[in-house]
């Protein structure tokens, strides 16, 4: 007989269990396991049914057995008990009544709570205990001939009292409170286990069991399924409703044809990933797991188990392989490009960490970052995020063919004075930019933003106070409005400027332009002019000396006149003079970008040119400050030169006022001299 776990009966097989003589139990129609452990009947055999049971199993007479007398119940089965164990049920039958099934003992339903001491029935091979109330396996050592044991349905919590039988081939122990699997070390013929509807949280103990080819544990409370090494004649395999998250190790099981796995908790096909390996399985269910209601779990399961019949109680066709076939090709692909994705986010994650890493440096004045790659760029729809000094190169890159669409820069852990020079590019280099943000850039006093009228226009501008002590400043949006009047700005870290905004910051920050104008000389400020409107202001001062409308007498007479021509001429959003003069001139920064790869594809540039760049700027810039002092110490001199001549001749006018005093003052200085 192959006991069959999954149809409710053990089926015709023309596969036998072994050879059990007399017994003929090859080839009959068993009902013992069933896919969730319910056992729907009472009877091992159909064959095993007594005159006086009905066709389910159930004695139509009700048979108890008494402690004082012998008691014969209707299937002349004789109950009775020994003086020397009261309480202890012996069990006999009359010679005649054993001859007709000398191999087979019913003793199902008899109100037993223990196993009876069996007389006579040395040679019985079919022992059925079903339905009772056992809790303990017992009395059983004498039947050394015994192939099939049946316990069903009893409270033994603990499997134990059968290590001397030696030949049995069925051991039917479903419906108990057992919790752990032991003691079968010396059941090596075992064929078939029933352990189902138990307490068992583990598998053990059952490695030694070459021979065994049903196992049945349905109904327990497994969490895994492992440890089936060593069951080399396995081909059944029940596990269903445990809570069972992953199973291992069946791919080492040779002759493995169904497995049966519904109701547990599997999520993934990670969790049974070893039953593509198997060799043999063509029956699988898994239905009432979490896997199952992802939308490709049936493609995914056919297409890694290439031999599978059926699953899920429906037959596998062709169609189904090839379609599987097609959509696992396409989860691949997808696959494949989440895994590039959570790449390029790992990578950017730490491109942004070094680049914080690197800003924290500049900021404390420790040493430069140098371990991977300090920088990171990335399109953000109409936004460009740039992390870290290196990543500045792609403004300069051709490379960066959307910088159209750009109307945003966002600027983070990369210093201010570092942008600064790149300024003046962003408009030709982002045509459509119409605003920029900071953060974490170290932008600390108000001249530093003096840098941002290089922009030439933008709409609004954010400087997040994340890294940017400026903002502590109470008058710092004041003063940007100020300095950027010309840019007409609509928004400050969010907020919408009003007219009276643009009025407070002009009578805050005016006296401060026409400070800086006063202390700044005609070339200069000529110099913060652009070449065209330089050139026109010059031809209108030339214009005015020739038709002596004014008259140059002295260099604030030929500011004030460059400062009035200036003003008439001033061309709509151009910015004045007196806030023209408020620049802002930063240290150059000696480091150098980080290294790596960003997404952009910059390139780092070179240590031995950023730093003769440096060198050169920081030369050329003293050699400029000090012309610009040269200068404006010959144009002290040239402001006070006629007021110390004029004192020089007062000073000898007054020596000759009295003349016989100054006489007398160089006779007595000649005297003195001559001495």
């Amino acid at each position: 007989a192959v006991v069959s776990t999954q149809s409710g009966h053990y089926g015709r097989d023309t596969r036998k269990v072994h050879s059990v003589g007399a017994l003929a139990l090859s080839n009959r129609t068993y009902s013992n396991l069933s896919e969730d452990g319910a056992r729907p009947s009472s009877r091992a055999t159909p064959s095993l049914l007594q005159p006086n049971q009905n066709s389910n199993g159930v004695n139509n007479k009700k048979t108890t057995w008494n402690s004082n007398e012998g008691n014969v119940s209707s299937d002349k089965v004789i109950f009775t008990e020994s003086p020397s164990t009261p309480g202890i049920p012996i069990v006999y039958r009359l010679p005649e009544d054993k001859a007709v099934n000398p191999d087979r003992l019913n003793l199902d339903r008899r109100n037993l709570t223990t196993c009876p001491v069996i007389e006579g029935e040395e040679h019985v091979r079919l022992l059925n205990f079903q339905h009772n109330s056992i809790t303990r396996i017992q009395h059983l050592s004498t039947l050394r001939r015994l192939i099939f044991l049946d316990l069903y349905d009893n409270e033994i919590t603990e499997i134990s009292g059968i290590s001397s039988l030696t030949s049995l081939r069925v051991l039917m122990l479903g419906k108990n409170r057992i919790g752990k699997i032991e003691n079968l070390g010396t059941l090596m013929k075992l064929d078939v286990l029933d352990l189902h509807g138990n307490q068992i949280r583990e598998l053990e103990n059952l490695g030694h069991l070459s021979e065994l080819r049903v196992l049945n544990l349905a109904g327990n409370l497994l969490t895994k399924a492992c440890n089936f090494v060593g069951l080399n004649s396995l081909t059944e395999l029940n596990l269903r409703r445990n809570k069972i998250q992953y199973v291992g190790e069946l791919d080492q099981l040779p002759k493995l044809l169904r497995l049966f796995l519904s109701y547990n908790d599997i999520r993934s096909f990670d969790s049974i990933r070893c039953l593509g390996s198997s060799p043999s399985l063509q029956e699988l269910a898994l239905d009432g797991n979490p896997f199952t209601s992802e939308s490709s779990y049936k493609q995914i399961i056919i297409d890694q188990l290439l031999q599978l019949r059926q699953l899920d109680h429906q037959k596998v066709t062709e169609d189904e392989r090839r379609m599987a076939s097609i959509v696992i090709r396409k989860e691949e692909e997808r696959r494949r490009e989440s895994s590039k994705v959570e790449v390029l986010k790992e990578r950017r994650k730490v491109a942004i960490q070094n680049a914080e890493k690197e800003w924290e440096g500049t900021v404390s004045g420790g040493n430069t970052y140098d371990n991977g790659m300090a920088f990171y760029s990335e399109v953000d729809g109409e936004t460009l995020r740039l992390y870290g000094k290196g990543a500045l190169d792609i403004i300069d890159k051709n490379s960066f063919t959307n910088s159209s669409s750009i109307t945003q820069l966002y600027f983070k852990f990369i210093p201010y004075d570092v942008i600064v020079p790149y300024f003046s590019r962003l408009r030709v280099r982002f045509p459509s930019l119409q605003g920029l943000m900071f953060s974490f850039a170290s932008i600390s006093s108000l001249k530093q933003l003096n840098a941002l009228s290089a922009v030439r226009r933008l709409d609004y501008l954010n400087i997040s106070p994340e890294g940017n002590p400026v903002t502590n400043l109470s008058l710092w949006k004041y003063y940007i409005l100020y300095r950027l009047s010309h840019f007409h700005l609509r928004k400050i870290n969010d907020t919408d400027i009003s007219m009276s905004d643009v009025i407070l910051a002009e009578q805050l920050f005016s006296p401060l332009g026409e400070t800086a104008v006063s202390y700044s000389d005609v070339s200069v400020l000529l110099s913060l002019l652009p070449d065209v409107r330089r050139k026109q202001i010059l031809a209108y001062c030339e214009a005015a000396e020739q038709k002596k409308q004014v008259g140059i007498k002295t260099p604030e007479d030929r500011k004030k006149m460059i400062i009035t021509a200036e003003q008439k001429n001033r061309p709509t959003g151009m910015e004045s003079l007196h806030v023209s003069s408020l620049v802002y001139n930063p240290t150059p920064y000696t480091s150098r970008p980080g290294k790596g790869v960003k997404s952009s594809g910059s390139v780092p540039g070179s240590r031995s040119n950023d730093t003769l760049l440096a060198t050169t700027q920081i030369l050329v810039e003293e050699a400029v400050s000090g012309a610009i002092c040269r200068h404006q110490k010959l144009v002290a001199l040239d402001r006070i030169w006629e007021n110390v001549l004029k004192d020089a001749v007062r000073s000898a006018l007054n020596k000759f006022t009295d003349l016989h005093y100054t006489v007398d003052n160089a006779l007595e200085h000649l005297s003195n001299n001559s001495i």
